[in-house]
């Protein structure tokens, strides 16, 4: 098992992981044409900035700062997803806004 694959299965607490990890980037994505769906807006995912995630039982819950543009216009933005484990995995987006400059990062657990 590589070590990516090590972290993708940590379990037990909110840690920082590979902001350009394939399974960070498929989530951030996810999370961006989700909300284009709810919202009825057109962003287009750009990249990751920072990523966390919290492995539990079960599920896993990522936390993560990105980048995505609509009409020219670039903005950075807060995702949070929770993927719940089963055979067919599911994801909700829990979270999604936009990170206003002076907004504090999401912070890294200890």
């Amino acid at each position: 098992m590589s070590s990516s694959d090590q972290q993708e299965n940590t379990l037990g607490g909110r840690h920082p992981v590979d902001a350009n990890g394939l399974k960070i980037q498929e989530v951030a994505a996810w999370a961006v044409a989700e909300y284009n769906k709810k919202q009825g807006t057109n962003l287009k995912f750009e990249k990751v900035l920072r990523a966390e995630q919290d492995g539990n039982i079960g599920s896993t819950t990522y936390y993560i700062d990105l980048e995505a543009s609509e009409d020219c216009k670039t903005n950075n933005y807060y995702a949070q997803v929770i993927e719940i484990i089963t055979e067919t995995p599911i994801k909700e987006l829990q979270k999604f806004h936009v990170l206003l400059l002076g907004d504090e990062p999401t912070p890294v657990a200890n």
